[in-house]
């Protein structure tokens, strides 16, 4: 397979019993190793209700954030079903006063909590 973010080959080691099943990686483990994925977990208190923001990288990284789609996917399924929260998806959120004024009043046309996924968080 090749790697989506350096473009090199490589393999995924198989068991004997796995051997012909298909399994899809997209990211090498080179790339897995630079590019680790730190859940950013932030707690916002708005007026009425909440904002939870997870991120999963430290910084914006200039690489291909579709090759982390299968870890994406398994955050966005761990909270889908937090009760009391309507999740937002974003590539980056800069979390400033104005864009905290725009989920306060997202939260209150929502009438709850709002969960924010993304993959990282600008400072």
């Amino acid at each position: 397979m090749r790697c989506v973010i350096c473009n090199d080959l490589f393999y995924i080691k198989r068991k004997i019993l796995k051997l012909f099943d298909t399994e899809k990686e997209y990211v090498c483990n080179k790339c897995y190793k630079r590019y680790p994925i730190i859940l950013r977990y932030e707690a916002i208190q708005l007026e009425k209700y909440n904002c939870v923001v997870l991120a999963m990288f430290k910084k914006p990284e200039r690489i291909e954030y579709n090759g982390f789609i299968k870890e994406y996917s398994k955050i966005f399924i761990a909270n889908m079903h937090r009760k009391g929260f309507k999740a937002l998806f974003f590539n980056h959120v800069k979390l400033d006063d104005s864009t905290l004024e725009v989920f306060d009043a997202y939260s209150k046309l929502l009438r709850s909590n709002i969960i924010i996924l993304c993959f990282s968080i600008i400072d």
